[in-house]
């Protein structure tokens, strides 16, 4: 009897964690994702190399902005699936760049308007000297009304961090 119940415990607790494992980074780490997230990859963490943000769902913004001149197209993640990968029940995230600039963004910007991560611009990653590796981009030129302080706050590059915090509606 002892064997077997080791057996199904081993079989339903490997497959409960294997399928929703998160390999560690083989190269440059550009993301860690810490707080309110059940998978991780180093301790109490989960970090990404530039592989790993392109295997999540890939979006596409076409915009202007108030930093750049013309308009860009961008690709990149959301934070949508970023969460469920990381079986997050987060709705705020603290969002911190290179520079210690931090900014919070509530999950429904991703939801309600659109918004990415990105992390291509025009087709080529982007790099620090050009606000990457990772930038906070929404469709400013679909919404007028993303036209504002407030998102224009939010709009974040240079992001190295984000704290998942789950909030009680």
């Amino acid at each position: 009897m002892r064997p077997l119940s080791l057996l199904v415990l081993l079989f339903f607790g490997l497959n409960s964690t294997s399928s929703y494992a998160l390999e560690k980074p083989k190269g440059r780490v550009m993301l860690t994702v810490s707080g309110a997230i059940k998978t991780t990859n180093v301790e109490q963490y989960a970090t990404f190399d530039m592989a790993m943000l392109q295997a999540l769902p890939q979006y596409v913004i076409t915009t202007h902005n108030p930093w750049t001149k013309g308009i860009h197209t961008y690709q990149g993640f959301s934070a949508i699936d970023l969460l469920k990968r990381l079986e997050s029940q987060g709705t705020l995230l603290k969002v911190t760049a290179l520079n210690e600039y931090m900014t919070e963004i509530p999950l429904r910007d991703f939801i309600e308007n659109g918004a990415i991560f990105a992390t291509h611009q025009d087709g080529k990653p982007m790099s620090v000297r050009n606000l990457g590796p990772i930038m906070m981009i929404y469709p400013f030129d679909e919404r007028e009304d993303l036209k504002s302080e407030v998102f224009y706050g939010r709009s974040i590059w240079q992001v190295d961090r984000i704290k998942l915090i789950a909030l009680a509606e």
